[in-house]
């Protein structure tokens, strides 16, 4: 075991703590989804949703979209997802819904690169919590330029990749900027030791469908490329990525540490200083525009 691995299972194994219930109940984490949604939501205005056309891209078990259906009336909204147990689960969450009459509510398997919708079909594109798993942004920015009608608009929630806690890996390795401090491979050979830990309680996204834990997945990457999980775009080239493709930018806010709120302004002074800001980027709101009259 090289230094930075020996390094990052030793301070991993140190901080490891018993997981929430929500990352070993399916059923808890559902409703913490639900409830964590509904708040991502408050960033956005109603007038997006109610009466147009919605797509939620990246719609997973579909709870956005049923929250979306029963509390702000759009005309259609359509769950897109390229998990198929995920699309599976939507569709029976959507007939135990209790949806307003007015409200038509679909969810689809779609792909890698491209959707399986209509040009110009949607007002509203929805992209909450899955920016960063896309791992060809540009196909994807230029689909989603495709699906929108003049004057539509994408509401995203991003989690960029420099930011604290960027890998998404958290839970075998709860050490912040560990991309960062170690690499990518040390990350890897190190989830991979502390998956097999007889002290390491699997999530639930860790068992199959009889609850017993899954063959250890992490020996088989040494790098985000390999894992296909997570695309590493930096704010920059996704700005670039947007204009490129014809979208404007209507909205661009940078949001740091939450906590205290010495721990929010450290965490807003250290997000604008030039340089090293962007790895002090927890997550970010955007708005992309499609002009009303195309310049491409």
């Amino acid at each position: 075991m090289d230094i930075r691995t020996q390094a990052c299972f030793t301070l991993s194994k140190k901080l490891m703590r018993p997981p929430t219930e929500r990352t070993v109940n399916y059923d808890a984490y559902g409703d913490w989804r639900n409830d964590s949604l509904s708040k991502s939501w408050a960033a956005f205005s109603d007038s997006n949703i109610t009466g147009k056309d919605v797509l939620d891209f990246g719609s997973g078990d579909g709870p956005m979209s049923l929250f979306l259906a029963q509390e702000k009336y759009p005309k259609k909204i359509v769950g897109v997802d390229i998990n198929n147990i995920a699309i599976e689960r939507a569709k029976k969450a959507l007939t135990r819904a209790v949806l307003p009459d007015s409200v038509d509510v679909e969810f689809l398997l779609g792909s890698t690169d491209q959707l399986p919708v209509s040009d110009q079909s949607f007002d509203t594109l929805l992209a909450f919590d899955c920016l960063e798993h896309v791992m060809s942004p540009q196909l994807i920015l230029r689909d989603w330029y495709r699906t929108l009608r003049p004057g539509g608009r994408c509401l995203i929630e991003w989690f960029p990749y420099k930011g604290p806690w960027g890998p998404h890996m958290e839970a075998l390795i709860p050490v912040p900027w560990a991309h960062v401090i170690f690499g990518e491979r040390a990350m890897f050979r190190t989830a991979e030791k502390i998956y097999d830990l007889p002290e390491f309680v699997p999530r639930h996204w860790d068992l199959d469908e009889q609850g017993n834990k899954k063959s250890n997945k992490w020996r088989a990457w040494s790098s985000f490329e390999e894992q296909a999980y997570i695309n590493k775009l930096d704010i920059p080239t996704f700005q670039t990525l947007a204009h490129n493709v014809g979208f404007q930018i209507a909205r661009h806010e940078l949001h740091s540490f939450t906590g205290s709120r010495v721990r929010q302004k450290i965490g807003r002074m250290l997000m604008n200083t030039p340089f090293i800001g962007e790895y002090f980027v927890s997550y970010i709101i955007i708005e992309l525009l499609r002009p009303k009259e195309d310049k491409n």
